[in-house]
């Protein structure tokens, strides 16, 4: 496609080859260039490289061990919540992470959030713990 894009581009205007195929002019423009300089292998996508993390295995270590523990980096009990985590990283190392860079590390680490058990909108709170009443009996 992006062959015959250049193609047709020799002989008529970008901004109609663009419009044909639903891309941008620029776009058009930016293959006719990978061509050029790269031929057909120009044109290709090239796999991109992951950003390196902007915390040390180290620091990544420290985090770690705050979730564990549930405390700050000074010992204080803490319930974690994205923005705070990032906040405390920030305090502690200087390093500004997005929360979603921190829930992307965190999964991939195995941690899942904490979150309230489902509650379904019929249910009956009086049968509920009466059933508990009879559970513990």
């Amino acid at each position: 496609m992006k062959l015959r894009a250049i193609a047709a581009a020799a002989r008529r205007p970008v901004s109609t080859v663009g419009d044909v195929l639903g891309a941008a002019p620029e776009t058009v423009w930016r293959w006719a260039r990978a061509y050029s300089e790269g031929g057909v292998e120009g044109l290709r996508r090239r796999a991109k490289r992951p950003r390196p993390s902007k915390l040390t295995p180290g620091q990544k270590a420290e985090v770690k061990s705050w979730l564990r523990a549930s405390k700050t980096a000074k010992g204080e009990p803490v319930h974690w919540t994205l923005g705070a985590l990032r906040a405390a990283i920030i305090e502690a190392f200087g390093v500004s992470l997005d929360p979603s860079a921190i829930w992307k590390w965190l999964r991939k680490e195995g941690w899942k959030p904490k979150v309230p058990r489902p509650k379904h909108h019929k249910a009956d709170p009086a049968a509920q713990a009466e059933f508990k009443k009879k559970r513990q009996s």
